[in-house]
């Protein structure tokens, strides 16, 4: 295999364009083809790049109205990239149906919406890659909520939830923690909206609205997501607050539910 050539068995030498040069020992290679291109995928296995320690672990608590909100504070956008496009989408699919089946003009029309919804994913897939390399760099422990994204992705918010591509981001996370020596600690998500991070009380009562925390225990205040940001990562540290949340949640005259 050079930069512009490869060779495949049972099919010879094809031209390709490498987007970057392989590294590492190369272990399988998938041809696939996409709005009538063709792609080569390679899987190559590498050694992990171990990153400096920082001292630092945060906490995430993912979201549909910001993406992400951690421990630190940090609240990080999310882009809509589905609901932005979905206007073009819209005028894209109602052409294609005024369309005769199996005429010249569907095709265009069909591979014209194909490759908006390509474009969406991929704009999608780019955030992910660069939002978690930033947590992976930054921090030495990321820990998150283990969600059932699939289940979650058949309620009412079942188009938000997949906009916004929970499962993706997750699994580049632990890839590029994996890579780079980096510790990903998915946690028990019941209660954590509820549980105050400064005493562990938990309750429904603590939430007000969609947004706003105030323990009806210790009076503490806070944006919900960032309070639960904390309370995330309180669970991933052998800490005494995390052995409070955890009794908290064990204790039988607590409400159920988030």
């Amino acid at each position: 295999m050079s930069d512009k050539t490869a060779f495949f068995s049972k099919i010879g030498n094809i031209r390709i364009r490498l987007h970057r040069p392989l590294e590492g020992k190369l272990k399988t290679a998938t041809i696939r083809r996409e709005c009538g291109e063709w792609y080569v995928s390679y899987v190559c296995e590498v050694e992990s790049q171990p990153l400096p320690e920082t001292g630092s672990s945060v906490g995430v608590d993912v979201g549909t109205t910001w993406f992400c909100i951690t421990s630190d504070g940090e609240f990080v956008e999310n882009p809509r990239y589905f609901n932005s496009s979905m206007k073009a989408l819209r005028v894209g699919q109602r052409s294609l149906s005024r369309k005769k089946r199996g005429s010249n003009r569907r095709k265009k029309a069909k591979a014209a919406v194909a490759k908006l919804h390509r474009k969406v994913a991929r704009q999608r897939l780019d955030f992910h890659h660069k939002t978690a390399a930033k947590l992976i760099r930054e921090n030495d422990l990321v820990a998150h909520e283990d969600l059932n994204v699939s289940g979650m992705g058949k309620g009412n918010l079942a188009r938000s939830i997949h906009d916004v591509g929970w499962g993706q981001f997750f699994s580049l996370l632990s890839q590029k923690a994996a890579s780079a020596a980096r510790t990903v600690i998915a946690v028990d998500p019941r209660y954590t909206s509820q549980a105050c991070s400064q005493c562990g009380h938990t309750c429904r009562e603590n939430r007000i609205g969609q947004a706003k925390f105030r323990c009806v225990n210790c009076g503490h205040t806070a944006n919900a997501d960032h309070n639960a940001a904390k309370n995330i990562l309180a669970r991933a540290l052998p800490s005494v607050q995390n052995v409070e949340v955890m009794r908290g949640l064990r204790s039988p005259g607590m409400n159920s539910g988030e």
